[in-house]
């Protein structure tokens, strides 16, 4: 469970525990070559993540629903969010995985897909 786990249809929800460079690299290959209209990007991690190694290989052209999972190690929404959008990214900050989560359902379309991931912490709120 959590690995690469489609959990429902219509919207496409794709769960995965990838949180280093390398298995993010494999991730997000992986989910840029799934057919969708748009991409929403449910994304949290901890406080020591190196942002600056995995910037690089996220997706742009996705809507982000920056969230902290809710450990005391988790990075603060807001610190997260300012991060990417400082590098022009679009996302908005949430007080929890599940509120971040709830919203992309809200905000996604039928043929969308919601992707939730950057820490086996945000997925494990979720499953």
């Amino acid at each position: 469970m959590g690995r690469w786990q489609k959990t429902q249809e219509k919207p496409t929800v794709i769960l995965d525990t990838a949180h280093n460079r390398e298995g993010l690299v494999y991730t997000m290959k992986q989910l840029l070559e799934e057919d969708f209209e748009n991409l929403h990007m449910v994304f949290g991690v901890v406080n020591d993540k190196d942002l600056d190694s995995i910037i690089g290989i996220m997706p742009k052209k996705a809507t982000y629903y920056f969230c902290k999972p809710n450990i005391p190690r988790g990075m603060d929404a807001k610190t997260l969010q300012l991060y990417f959008t400082q590098k022009d990214f679009v996302g908005m900050a949430y007080n929890s995985v599940n509120e971040a989560y709830k919203s992309a359902l809200i905000q996604a379309n039928s043929k969308d897909t919601i992707y939730v991931g950057g820490s086996t912490f945000v997925v494990a709120e979720i499953i």
